[in-house]
């Protein structure tokens, strides 16, 4: 693959070489990316691996399964509760055998409760077989601001990391 430079002068030209040179853009004018955002109402949420990077905002307060596909290296979602629910928030693997690996905070919100002392704020991360986030209780992290990221790091493993919002004494919600 050629080399890309950047100039004022001329916009993006090739040159001999490879990589990409963007010396030339001003301060504040450069490449900007953004993530793509989806809010979703459904009841069952299937990402798609060309929706790799996207934020999706869990919207509604009834029940949640998302099936995440088949791990893949190099996968990556995030799940924003933007609206409390009162049903179960279910984040699945595609199968038991792709297994779930890393921590999540947890912790009440403040709107909620005025304390973030003993048992009420806590870590959790699942257990070697764990495939499945199932926040079935207030205590689980199913609250307005859970935000949750999901990174595919080898053919079986999903890397969890985010906040998880509660209420009351904190309990794990991986399974």
């Amino acid at each position: 693959m050629p080399k890309v430079v950047y100039t004022n002068a001329k916009g993006l030209i090739q040159k001999t070489g490879t990589g990409m040179d963007l010396t030339g853009v001003p301060a504040g004018e450069g490449l900007q990316y953004r993530q793509p955002v989806v809010t979703s109402t459904a009841a069952t949420l299937a990402p798609t691996v060309a929706q790799s990077g996207t934020i999706f905002n869990l919207s509604g307060a009834s029940v949640v399964v998302v099936t995440l596909p088949a791990a893949e290296a190099g996968l990556h979602y995030e799940f924003h509760v933007i609206t409390t629910k009162t049903g179960t928030l279910t984040i699945n693997a595609a199968s038991s055998a792709d297994t779930l690996e890393g921590l999540v905070t947890m912790a009440p919100s403040l709107t909620l409760t005025a304390t973030d002392a003993g048992d009420t704020t806590a870590i959790a991360g699942p257990a070697a077989a764990d495939h499945q986030f199932v926040a079935d209780a207030d205590t689980k992290g199913r609250m307005l601001g859970t935000h949750l990221v999901y990174k595919c790091c080898s053919a079986s493993i999903w890397s969890v990391t985010g906040i998880c919002v509660t209420a009351g004494t904190c309990v794990t919600p991986f399974t």
